[in-house]
């Protein structure tokens, strides 16, 4: 009977070829969410950021308000203001 390593995972993850596929995923999504962030933005700080480690890499969206601009929020008059979804949307999710 096959046997699997329990640390199959963890040494696969930190094989070069793959540690470089993720980064270049995540460059990719970034660029992805920064071209769709500035098409929105006129004033503000909002930035797409990357942070990498040893095996991941995060692509965040960084600004006081980053969760109203990601998910939306609601207007001093009541209204919905829809999220622009720029994380979801450059990830394909």
């Amino acid at each position: 009977m096959a046997e699997v390593n329990r640390r199959a995972d963890d040494i696969v993850a930190h094989l070069p070829e793959v540690r470089a596929a993720v980064r270049e995923a995540a460059d990719e999504i970034a660029d992805r969410a920064r071209a769709a962030l500035a098409a929105h933005r006129r004033t503000g700080t909002a930035a797409i950021e990357v942070t990498r480690g040893r095996t991941d890499t995060v692509v965040s969206l960084v600004d006081e308000g980053a969760l109203s601009i990601e998910y939306g929020h609601l207007a001093p008059d009541g209204t919905r203001v829809r999220g622009l979804r720029v994380l979801r949307d450059a990830a394909d999710l």
